[in-house]
């Protein structure tokens, strides 16, 4: 059996025996017993060769064990610095070894899910060590941040905002009675919440206990408008003009606004929940995340390329007739968490997974795409 297929078969057999936090170890020998590196962690060919276990027919070398600590995070990797400690780590390589052994014997080398794992970490592996190189840039130049800083402009700016909430109802009368209601209200906040669940007409803010989102001071949105150029403020949908002026002459939390203000929905109670600070993030401040964004952008589009060129080669063919007939066996609980038995493609490889998301993969995103 292949190694690389046994040592799959140990991350599965023993994702539960490490621990919170202690991933299991993922060792991938090559026929020389070498890890991918030439020589493992610095050592030389003879070190990482000297047998420190051997369990039945299969040994486990100083090179196996200098490779699996090393593959962990700093973190993890702090905790089997001491030589009893590397002891124990040896101990888990040993156990690992052994059930192994013993899924080889039971014939879990072939089985599906075992297979699927395979296919997963060799595609894992050649990101990492072949694409990765040679396909995906590690560095974006500077003027494509600053066009992504600029095209997100109104992410990274925006004025003071006042959250606001209101409650709806259909005549002048019945808005006044409202305000001497809450006005009288030991807590106001509370006893607004209630009303606006009970009394209001408009059903999306009753189902928010009147909240209606942030609203944006008109004078500033006339302002970036007279500025002109892209960076223009706009309302949140929904919030009248009557109802933006109306609050922006509040000031603080819990205030209400002293008269029913009217629209085509109604008459509105308006109180001034909370104030939201003005935002002015530089571009040397979001430049990092900005940089992320655009390799992930890379990435995908590159990868999207890539596996269309191998598409084209390979000259797939889709049954659709015969896909429609496949059959969910559909639980009452949810469970679109679980990726049980699912081939994931993602050019987003984390340490803690490996895996890969099918839509970034190059899967196909229309009826267009079978061929």
């Amino acid at each position: 059996m292949p190694l690389s297929i046994k040592y799959l078969m140990i991350v599965l057999l023993l994702a539960g025996l490490w621990g919170c936090g202690n991933a299991a170890p993922e060792p991938q020998k090559n026929e020389a017993g070498k890890t991918g590196d030439d020589l493992p962690n610095g050592l030389t060919a003879e070190q990482a060769a000297k047998v420190v276990a051997k369990v039945g027919d299969q040994t486990i070398t100083v090179g196996d064990v200098t490779e699996q600590i090393n593959r962990l995070s700093p973190y993890i990797k702090r905790r089997w610095a001491t030589p009893e400690k590397r002891r124990e780590f040896l101990q888990k390589l040993i156990q690992i070894e052994l059930l192994s052994q013993e899924a080889m014997r039971n014939g879990l080398d072939n089985s599906p899910e075992v297979q699927r794992a395979v296919k997963q970490v060799m595609v894992r592996l050649m990101v990492k060590n072949d694409l990765e190189n040679g396909l995906f840039p590690t560095t974006a130049d500077e003027q494509l941040l600053k066009n992504a800083y600029e095209a997100d402009w109104l992410k990274y700016h925006s004025p003071a905002q006042y959250r606001v909430s209101q409650i709806v109802v259909a005549t002048e009368a019945e808005a006044r009675q409202l305000l001497t209601d809450l006005q009288s209200a030991p807590a106001i906040r509370d006893r607004f919440r209630e009303l606006a669940k009970t009394v209001s007409i408009d059903s999306d803010s009753r189902n928010r206990a009147g909240d209606i989102g942030y609203v944006t001071n008109p004078r500033d949105i006339a302002e970036s408008k007279k500025n002109g150029g892209d960076h223009v403020y706009q309302q949140t949908p929904g919030v009248a003009d009557a109802v933006a002026e109306a609050v922006w002459t509040l000031s603080k939390p819990n205030e209400l606004y002293p008269s029913p203000v009217q629209t085509d929905v109604g008459y509105h109670v308006l109180m001034l929940s909370s104030v939201k600070p003005a935002l002015n993030r530089s571009f040397n401040s979001v430049k990092r995340l900005l940089e992320n964004q655009v390799l992930r952008e890379i990435k995908r589009q590159k990868m999207d390329a890539f596996v269309a060129s191998l598409r084209k080669k390979a000259k797939v063919k889709i049954y659709r007739e015969n896909l429609d007939k496949v059959k969910l066996a559909l639980s009452s609980t949810s469970d679109t968490d679980s990726a049980d038995g699912a081939l994931q493609l993602s050019t987003d490889e984390t340490e803690e997974t490996g895996t890969l998301s099918a839509d970034t993969a190059g899967a196909p995103n229309s009826d267009n795409a079978d061929n």
